[in-house]
């Protein structure tokens, strides 16, 4: 059973996540391309060394002594401290370039070789809806993959199990890491877009039961959320296929069918958000046209109630005349005992007569009546 989504909140809380957005910080310009400039919100920064190997699995806090030929896997969260990250990313052979690139945290999903290592920047999911996403960077070198992480949220904790629990090919080596890293990263998406198309069907039927002013915003908001997914996977396909080409340095020939899996994954996702966005799209068109079939429900209701009054006016507009009342032929009613009553009830046959025509035609209480040659 699915769990039921408060969607007045979560539209409240789209709100609060576009304007966080829309205040990010962005570098100043000329400034050095290797100048290490961290974001002014960093994280606090920790690095956790995951030695593994088809022995063993273990996770310390400092670097492992020398000597052991274990793999590693080296994993940064938070970019706060810069100097204590350019020490570890220097020692395994990064760049100054590749370094100071680390710091900027709104890059596009790519992948680059920086001598004999691949680096792999892409946007990992870490909530949604309201979609959240933190910028990770892989590193693959030999015997080793260091992951950077925005903040303290990720998706990788299955990644640690399977580690620890010494299951399958993941302890072999460290280009399958690389790959069950990205695998992960890319499977996170699939449940957050399952819940935007629970969002789709609710505000759909939302609009079909009572279309409001209100659902025309969230309706925005939701096409909005469905672009910033759409921006953090678009160019990750591009990411993928740099990792399948035949002179990626580091990515072994049993690892590329995982690869390519992978790479399916992420063009179904580019799917699934695109099918999202154009029925999104298509809720504008029916807010449109509720509303516009609501003001015409209510037009008709006016003008069958200005029909019924329109013969009420007009035979209390004509017994309403001063004529000469000594004339045989001039409103003889107005002579009568029961002159009142006979304009009064003349009135209410009128009304009645038009309420039944109206009755018939469907067009109050309730439905059309069908004929006998519709049965």
């Amino acid at each position: 059973m699915k769990t039921p989504i408060h969607r007045n909140k979560l539209f409240s809380a789209l709100r609060d996540v576009q304007d966080r957005r829309n205040t990010r910080r962005s570098f100043g310009i000329g400034t050095s391309p290797v100048a290490i400039e961290p974001p002014g919100d960093a994280a606090e920064t920790t690095v956790a060394w995951h030695s593994y190997g088809t022995d063993g699995y273990s996770v310390e806090a400092s670097e492992p002594a020398p000597g052991d030929d274990r793999l590693l896997w080296i994993d940064i969260c938070g970019l706060r401290d810069h100097a204590r990250i350019a020490e570890v990313a220097a020692s395994c052979g990064l760049s100054d370039l590749a370094i100071a690139d680390l710091f900027h945290v709104d890059q596009r999903a790519h992948t680059d070789s920086d001598g004999d290592l691949v680096l792999t920047v892409l946007r990992m999911p870490v909530a949604g809806p309201p979609f959240e996403a933190d910028q990770i960077t892989l590193v693959l070198g030999a015997g080793f993959v260091l992951t950077i992480r925005e903040g303290p949220r990720d998706c990788l904790g299955s990644v640690r199990k399977r580690l620890a629990g010494g299951t399958g090919r993941i302890r072999t080596s460290s280009g399958y890491l690389f790959y069950a890293l990205i695998d992960a990263i890319v499977d996170t998406y699939f449940p957050i877009l399952e819940r935007y198309g629970d969002l789709v069907e609710g505000l759909e039927q939302r609009i079909l039961a009572s279309p409001g002013d209100d659902a025309m915003r969230d309706i925005h908001l939701l096409k909005r959320e469905l672009l910033d997914i759409r921006h953090a996977l678009w160019p990750m396909r591009e990411a993928l296929a740099a990792l399948q080409r035949d002179d990626t340095p580091q990515i072994d020939e049993p690892v590329l069918p995982f690869l390519r899996d992978c790479s399916d994954h992420a063009f179904q996702l580019l799917d699934m958000v695109e099918v999202y966005r154009e029925t999104a799209q298509g809720l504008v068109d029916l807010q449109l046209s509720s509303l516009s079939n609501r003001m015409n429900e209510v037009m008709k209701m006016l003008t069958m109630i200005a029909t019924i009054f329109i013969p009420m006016t007009f035979i209390a507009g004509l017994y309403g005349m001063n004529f000469d009342r000594a004339s045989p032929y001039n409103l003889p009613e107005l002579g009568w005992r029961f002159g009142y009553l006979y304009a009064i009830g003349l009135m209410v046959v009128s009304a009645s007569t038009m309420l039944f025509v109206f009755w018939r035609l469907g067009w109050i209480f309730g439905k059309k009546r069908r004929s006998r040659a519709d049965d």
